[in-house]
């Protein structure tokens, strides 16, 4: 009952059920028990989803001890990826780092080099440097995850699209726009090839090509970028929910502003790097 209600974020009902687990295990199993991690990891989470982000690393905390004591390495590190998000949350970056480079090393010690656990830690260590500004060693971390994901996958994965995004997205903001359109190329392609359902983050991905477009000159390739982009925009209803924002894309079609190009959509779709929790 208690992941029903998680799955439909009915966090605090759901919490009452877990609590209710925690004690029977507790009675059962005694504290040093797998089954007692499991239920303080997923109260950890439950927390964090409610925002309760001291109470979320108290329920972590011992999940990760308890995990740890018994030897199970991969939940351990599992979990130590979930106090790094709430350290991330509470922007303790430092915190998070740490975090994440403990988990990074257990599962690379677990799995070897060549597995998608390792490439979804390196995301999140990639993620939180590039929010430190760390921007060369946040992008080293994403591309050796985007060959992980390749070798595990193959190119035409949505995984890897994701990475391909992210990638893109942080070379847009560093003013790298050859290297930024090659990834946010490969992110379109991949997700057409799959079909992927279209959504707020492939239409942001859609405008920033046509922004490289027209900061490079090519006119024609970004009004068709953007064209694109519009009619998706409308078509999956976001133009009703930001008929502003719809307006302006009409403008920008209509006569883009070079001084404008770069703002006129970043941050207000969807243009966060993707945690991968």
């Amino acid at each position: 009952m208690g992941f029903t209600l998680l799955n439909k974020e009915e966090y605090e009902r759901s919490m009452s059920f877990f609590e209710e687990a925690l004690t029977i295990r507790i009675d059962v199993f005694g504290v040093e028990h797998s089954l007692v991690g499991d239920t303080y990891n997923i109260m950890g989470f439950i927390e964090a989803k409610r925002e309760e982000l001291d109470k979320a690393l108290v329920f972590l905390m011992k999940a990760y001890q308890i995990r740890g004591n018994i030897g199970e390495t991969l939940k351990a590190s599992d979990t130590l990826k979930n106090i790094g998000n709430v350290h991330r949350e509470q922007c303790n970056l430092k915190e998070a780092v740490d975090c994440y480079e403990d988990s990074l090393r257990m599962r690379r010690s677990e799995l070897g080099d060549k597995h998608d656990k390792v490439a979804d830690a390196l995301i999140s260590l990639g993620t939180v440097r590039y929010d430190m500004s760390l921007h060369d060693s946040a992008m080293a971390n994403y591309k050796e995850a985007l060959e992980i994901r390749r070798d595990v996958y193959g190119d035409f994965d949505d995984r890897v699209a994701s990475v391909q995004q992210n990638i893109g997205i942080m070379q847009f903001r560093a003013g790298n726009l050859t290297e930024a359109k090659h990834h946010l190329d490969e992110f379109v392609k991949i997700r057409r090839v799959n079909k992927t359902k279209e959504s707020a983050d492939y239409v942001n991905i859609l405008f920033m090509i046509g922004n490289i477009n027209r900061i490079n000159g090519y006119d024609t390739q970004a009004k068709a970028a953007w064209s694109e982009a519009l009619e998706i925009f409308k078509h999956i209803g976001l133009a009703k929910e930001n008929p502003e924002l719809a307006r302006t894309l009409d403008n920008l079609l209509e006569s883009p502003d070079p001084a404008e190009k770069q703002n006129t959509v970043i941050g207000k779709i969807s243009v966060n790097l993707l945690g991968e929790k």
